[in-house]
């Protein structure tokens, strides 16, 4: 029996753990892939308070470690399902675990183009990650593959190892903060692709650039690698017994409970207007306090409970 289930082990469920760590709560922390979640995969954070710039597996391997130093330890499991009742049950693919109370955190998945072949270049020429992937295309060209904030620090990051990075940007304009937009535009080595779609990935085994459709004509792009930058799903698919939104983001009030009680929802898997950093370490705080004061009141598992 847990006092709380963390499901997820980005900035948000990292958050959460620490607290009910501190509180001496018996904690489970689940991860299906990443720990530290998609913040580890950032070249940069530069927006983080107290840190002028910081990398993302920086900033995820602190966290993590100050988990592990509280006794915490993260199991990497996949959860299919949760179970409802006043001792829930967090189902995965290694077995079944009764909890007072659980913490969704489980973020969200890269946003792919759907077109024919990427998932046969994923890994072979198509990325998500620059730290992760960037040094394999030094003094090559590469592409980027989006407008916002992640996009323009993807292409700064790599242009300070590719030979060339093409920003591809489906609109007219960048979006994001101006300090990215004025240093991604100063790159004399990035070239920025306005009103652009990739509508064709070029190669046999392997990737060896894109067919790009702008203002109308298709225009051939001789590019080694892409890295991916369009945008985040919600990784909620086993959680159909809580209230989701149209976007199937989970719907929370503001001290981030779900419409199931006990069951408490954090970071970029939380249904709000804003994604960032910040919001996800809050929603971590939140929640987990929220989590230890509602096991503190209900006291489940005493008689009549």
């Amino acid at each position: 029996m847990y006092d709380i289930i963390i499901i997820g082990a980005g900035p948000a469920g990292l958050t959460a753990a620490i607290y009910a760590l501190r509180e001496n709560k018996k904690v489970k922390i689940i991860e299906k892939e990443t720990i530290g979640g998609k913040i580890a995969s950032s070249a940069r954070v530069d927006n983080y308070p107290g840190f002028k710039s910081i990398s993302g597996s920086e900033f995820a391997d602190n966290l993590y470690e100050q988990v592990i130093n509280l006794g915490g330890t993260i199991d990497i499991e996949e959860v299919t399902k949760i179970n409802d009742g006043a001792i829930k049950e967090v189902i995965t693919d290694y077995g079944i675990y009764k909890t007072k109370s659980i913490i969704i955190a489980t973020g969200t998945h890269y946003n792919t183009l759907h077109l024919e072949r990427e998932e046969d270049f994923i890994g072979n020429g198509i990325s998500f990650c620059t730290v992760c992937d960037g040094a394999f295309y030094r003094n090559k060209d590469v592409c980027v593959i989006g407008g916002a904030n992640s996009a323009m620090i993807n292409a700064i990051y790599l242009s300070s190892i590719c030979n060339k990075v093409y920003l591809i940007v489906r609109s007219s304009k960048l979006r994001g903060e101006k300090s990215l937009i004025d240093e991604v535009c100063s790159k004399e080595n990035v070239v920025i692709l306005y009103n652009s779609e990739v509508v064709e990935y070029l190669g046999d085994s392997e990737l060896e650039g894109v067919l790009v459709r702008r203002n109308d004509s298709d225009v051939k792009v001789n590019a080694s690698g892409v890295f991916m930058a369009i945008g985040q799903a919600p990784e909620t698919s086993c959680f159909d017994n809580v209230e989701l939104s149209d976007n199937k983001y989970i719907c929370a009030n503001e001290d981030c409970e779900t419409s199931m009680m006990g069951v408490f929802v954090a970071g970029d898997v939380r249904n709000k207007k804003i994604h960032q950093l910040t919001t996800a370490i809050s929603d971590g705080t939140v929640a987990a306090i929220n989590a230890i004061n509602y096991i503190n009141k209900v006291k489940i598992g005493e008689k009549g409970t």
